[in-house]
């Protein structure tokens, strides 16, 4: 064997050494301290914890409430998502354009941003709530907390997947099957029930598993709306583990994990059994039609513009608000000055700065360590099938499967103290941990993309390439990495955005010299301080920009 061989064997073992170390220390170590926590506490197998459980009636109100939050957000979501697939795609509807550039609000700002801009607007003390008191004044003020409040945020929040997905399946109805059933004497209405939704049932389906993932794992939403008696599992999870009863949230945790892989196995199951086939080979664009009867038109308008109205109102209040004055904020329900001291306080004192430079520092350490362990692993994936590369794969998956809180709350157990796995570091309370964990939870998603990718590589370049007598190294780095690249910088830059205001893992991780912008926009929930209020305004326009302008710029690349 040349030495260059052996060079070349020398630095993929050193690579997969690393990556197969990051595993074992941050995702199977992780599972195993959950379990250990649970039921090995004091070194000796035990079922205590789950008598702890059962014996408590907060706790039990936590699963309960948030199966229940699950089955209702799925009927509410769904709902909201395929009307406004008919509003913008299938009927003739005054403003869809404008509508349905409203209806793609949640993917420029999400999680506790999001959740806070909702409470902002909506709260007690938002304007709408302030606007519609004067109108009725007889109304619960506090409407928005507990149940409701989290419900509502849901079901306006979760429709990305129907964006996303359901949206596009349905661009690809074939026109000519809905003007058969109209021709049979089928109304519009009918046609798109009974042609057009069954085709694309596949989408919604597929939608409505990842809908319900997103509302068991519901974090952001129930911390800040709950108040003093809505606790959903992950909510509970915090409370526990602020409280120093580990075990039990750890055990929280497990039963939040065996819930989502049940569910996932009962709907993959059910998926096998239900195929769903279009017969339709030459596909007609679908056209857009009117709604004939006048009543049902009014009324399909009139809840589109509800709907609009809805979602456009946190993004007009934060905006409009965030130039307001600090009294303004605090006493008027409408601004009529506006300044821009909230902006040039944040930017320009480090107390307030602090947290946006410490996000934006966690965020590129994390978005490095996922774009080098998937596409190195990626590559091995695509490259070689064996069961080294499927054990991989199937590995690196495991944070999709279990809940954050999971991994998170093993993390807590396994490096709260000095592990010889780390080099005998406590990670716990450090600086590391954190980046780590978002980097944990954000591989799964970033390698299902950077895989896809690799289908698009020309494979005659690379055999171009050996021909020519270019090595593997010399091939990946000038034919295969540049192919990649594109993708490799959408990956990296939604990464990238996502986490800017992370909240589920920074709330159980973050400490107090290592605090990100995902804890700074929970803080006016618990605190009074006007001048606080002000900033996560200021902090919410800021991430909705970098969204959008992520979002503008990567477009191209979310088709894979």
């Amino acid at each position: 064997m040349s030495s260059k061989k052996i060079i070349q064997k020398v630095i993929y073992g050193l690579l997969f050494a690393v990556i197969g170390w990051f595993i074992l220390c941050f995702i199977i170590i992780p599972v195993v301290g959950v379990v250990r926590e649970i039921f090995f506490k004091d070194g000796s197998f035990s079922f205590d914890v789950i008598k702890k459980l059962t014996s408590s009636g907060r706790v039990l109100s936590s699963l309960k409430n948030t199966y229940i939050m699950a089955a209702c957000t799925i009927v509410t979501v769904s709902v909201v998502g395929i009307f406004q697939i008919m509003v913008t795609e299938y009927f003739k509807v005054r403003g869809s354009k404008f509508l349905d550039i409203i209806f793609h609000s949640p993917l420029i700002y999400g999680g506790i941003s999001l959740v806070t801009g909702y409470n902002y607007i909506y709260s007690s003390n938002g304007f709408v709530t302030k606007m519609l008191l004067e109108v009725f004044p007889n109304m619960n003020s506090k409407w928005f907390t507990g149940f409701m409040g989290v419900l509502f945020v849901h079901s306006f929040s979760m429709t990305t997947y129907h964006i996303l997905f359901v949206k596009t399946s349905f661009k690809r109805v074939d026109y000519s099957t809905i003007e058969a059933c109209r021709s049979l004497g089928g109304s519009n209405v009918r046609a798109f029930f009974s042609v057009a939704l069954p085709v694309i049932k596949p989408a919604i389906f597929s939608a409505t598993v990842l809908l319900t993932l997103m509302a068991l794992n519901s974090f952001a939403a129930p911390s800040v709306l709950g108040g003093k008696d809505f606790y959903m599992i992950n909510s509970m999870i915090l409370n526990l583990n602020s409280i120093g009863s580990r075990e039990l949230a750890a055990l929280l945790a497990f039963v939040l994990a065996i819930t989502c892989i049940i569910l996932l196995l009962v709907l993959k199951w059910f998926e096998r059994r239900n195929n769903y086939v279009s017969v339709s080979k030459v596909p007609t664009k679908i056209r857009k039609m009117k709604i004939r009867n006048p009543i049902l038109n009014v009324l399909v308008h009139a809840v589109a513009y509800a709907l609009g109205i809805i979602y456009v109102l946190p993004i007009l209040g934060i905006l409009i608000f965030s130039f307001a004055d600090i009294q303004t904020i605090v006493d008027q329900t409408f601004p009529t000055h506006f300044t821009l001291e909230n902006y040039i306080r944040v930017f320009s004192q480090s107390t307030t700065l602090k947290p946006l430079l410490n996000s934006m520092k966690l965020s590129v350490l994390a978005v490095i360590i996922v774009m080098f362990i998937c596409i190195a692993s990626a590559l091995a994936i695509h490259k070689k099938k064996s069961k080294v590369t499927l054990i991989l794969e199937l590995t690196l998956l495991i944070p999709w499967m279990l809940p954050a809180t999971m991994l998170v709350v093993g993390m807590i157990s396994t490096y709260s103290t000095a592990n010889p796995l780390v080099f005998n570091v406590v990670l716990l309370g450090g600086f590391w941990l954190l980046p780590i964990a978002y980097a944990v939870t954000s591989i799964p998603s970033a390698m299902r993309l950077i895989k896809a990718s690799l289908y698009n590589v020309n494979t005659a370049h690379e055999e171009a390439a050996r021909s020519l007598g270019a090595g593997p190294i010399y091939t990946l780095l000038r034919v295969i990495l540049p192919a990649m690249l594109p993708t490799a910088i959408s990956v990296a830059a939604i990464t990238f955005n996502g986490l800017l205001s992370e909240y589920t893992v920074s709330a159980l991780l973050y400490s107090a010299n290592n605090v990100p912008l995902g804890i700074v926009l929970r803080t006016p929930a618990t605190n009074p301080d006007p001048f606080s209020a002000a900033s996560t305004l200021v902090y919410i326009v800021i991430l909705m920009g970098l969204s959008s302008v992520t979002l503008g710029l990567t477009q191209k690349y979310r088709s894979y």
